[in-house]
């Protein structure tokens, strides 16, 4: 527990956008910090993250036919592409060092109010064990929120992604009917309401 050191609340560091901070006075644990990518060096940051998870999926032992790749080159090339405001790219940095992303970008009209959609949550090997993935996917429904989307979608590959499938379901997401026209075979469609407070 990290009680009075814990930071959660939308806070500014450096002109950064800071989604969540912790950090523990005694040094017992790693400095985590998750925040939105604001700058070029953390594009590139971004950028050598999803060329690992690229290279995850394309030698993943379920076949490269069950993940859309088409075309990904050409995304990293043009990051932030589509992945700008509401939406972001998310940047995990652990005790300094990226250790993980997670993508969000808008969903065009027609999924009913203001959507986001999620894409490419990655943790790399040496930071695996923190929880990350489920901080990361706290802070991109933090953000939505923020942005006052009415909900998250996804898509994904249930049986060649065990993992991520149950953290979207501990995360909230419902399977929903197709809302996009990914040619991936077997693939399922979440959907996350995010009820309007206040």
């Amino acid at each position: 527990m990290i009680g009075q050191n814990k930071i959660l609340d939308v806070m500014r560091e450096s002109g950064q956008t800071v989604l969540m901070a912790e950090h523990h006075k005694d040094g017992s644990e790693p400095a985590i910090a998750i925040r939105i990518v604001g700058d070029t060096g953390d594009v590139e940051r971004v950028r050598v993250l999803m060329q690992e998870y690229g290279a995850y999926l394309a030698n993943h032992p379920a076949g490269v036919e069950n993940f859309c790749l088409v075309g990904y080159e050409s995304e990293l090339a043009g990051l932030p592409g589509a992945y700008v405001a509401p939406g972001g790219l998310l940047l995990a940095l652990v005790d300094g060092e990226a250790a993980g992303c997670v993508a969000l970008k808008e969903l065009k009209p027609g999924a009913g109010g203001k959507a986001l959609e999620l894409k490419r949550l990655w943790v790399g090997a040496g930071f695996r064990g923190l929880g990350l993935g489920r901080r990361l996917m706290q802070a991109a429904i933090d953000h939505a929120r923020g942005v006052s989307a009415e909900a998250i979608y996804l898509d994904t590959v249930p049986a060649a992604m065990p993992e991520a499938n149950r953290l979207y379901g501990a995360m909230g997401f419902r399977e929903i009917e197709r809302y996009n026209d990914n040619p991936v075979a077997n693939i399922g469609f979440f959907r996350l309401e995010l009820p309007v407070t206040g």
